[in-house]
């Protein structure tokens, strides 16, 4: 077995994928606007692989696998009732409260979220999710060295929607919004602390339609409180999508994905990890999925009835040695 030393020596310029294939979601007829209409969740395991030793990924409330590699590949995330909603900060959540004569929304709501000890995060009114979240822990074998996290764009597109049992709707897919967060992790190697912070939100192809909101306007938009109420406006998040992986909204953004040059990671030089020099310890990654209701997909009469779909979200991360 190679020792710890040659290891480091090894992978000082590599890097390594990890997959996560988060929540398989059903749809039946889907619409923004109907509320008995919804997305039905199951359950799905969540999955990682390894091509090197130093990244590893788990489940947050089981903590670092220190014991074996082969204990840090495999996570689960139970799915849920999802339902349209729109947020911008991942703490303001919104649902459609009223519509017009045209169909077109008028006012939004903040839904309530259930509490107490068993609560699951984005439950409300007993059914309904307005986000699922899932929680893992990235961290590195010990004596490897500290590994900077982006998203893999080695092997096309780092974060992919896959329809399976049906044809799909791309009012899901094309509604979808994947938003990844960072955050410490207490001693105990489980517990999240400290302020929870979006790195980046995903979405399988750019937004570019107007939706169904009254004050509808062109692109990327959510919902976000102005002076007390819910009001559309254009996302002040970073975003990215499939085969564009800079900060959309600022010209001459930072790069968040990492691609190969034979079998070595390579990032840009101005380009921004998801996390940097995450080592034996490891830090929280929290990753939401929702269907952004301002979206022009997400609307009445786009949705397929009676669909069998069920559709798996694979989240790719490649940790590259720091400093390289």
């Amino acid at each position: 077995m190679k020792n710890i030393q040659q290891l480091k020596r090894e992978l000082a310029a590599a890097g390594l994928s990890v997959v996560v294939t988060a929540v398989a979601l059903s749809s039946a007829t889907y619409a923004w606007f109907v509320t008995n209409n919804k997305v039905e969740g199951t359950t799905s395991t969540i999955s990682a692989t390894t091509n090197g030793f130093i990244l590893q990924i788990g489940e947050l409330s089981k903590g670092a696998q220190h014991g074996g590699e082969q204990k840090s590949l495999e996570a689960t995330s139970k799915g849920a009732t999802l339902s349209p909603a729109s947020t911008d900060d991942l703490k303001n959540w919104y649902v459609c409260q009223s519509f017009n004569n045209q169909g077109l929304v008028t006012d939004y709501s903040e839904p309530a979220f259930a509490t107490g000890a068993n609560a699951i995060p984005g439950n409300y009114d007993k059914d309904y999710f307005a986000f699922i979240k899932s929680d893992y822990i990235v961290y590195t074998i010990t004596e490897t060295g500290t590994a900077d996290v982006y998203l893999d764009a080695s092997d096309g597109a780092p974060v992919t929607i896959t329809a399976k049992g049906g044809d799909g709707s791309k009012t899901v897919t094309d509604s979808m919004r994947v938003a990844i967060t960072t955050q410490a992790v207490a001693a105990d190697g489980k517990t999240p602390v400290g302020e929870e912070t979006l790195r980046i939100v995903y979405a399988k192809d750019n937004e570019t339609g107007e939706g169904n909101d009254s004050t509808a306007k062109a692109g990327w938009t959510s919902i976000q409180k102005v002076n007390g109420k819910p009001k559309l406006d254009t996302v002040t998040y970073p975003y990215v999508y499939t085969g564009h992986y800079t900060d959309q909204r600022i010209t001459g953004a930072k790069n968040w994905a990492a691609t190969k040059d034979g079998e070595n990671f390579t990032i840009p030089a101005n380009s921004e990890a998801i996390a940097t020099n995450v080592g034996y310890d490891g830090i929280a990654v929290h990753v939401y999925i929702w269907m952004e209701g301002t979206d022009a997909d997400c609307v009445n009469g786009k949705s397929v009835e009676d669909d069998p779909s069920t559709y798996d979200v694979t989240v790719k991360f490649a940790g590259v040695a720091s400093g390289n």
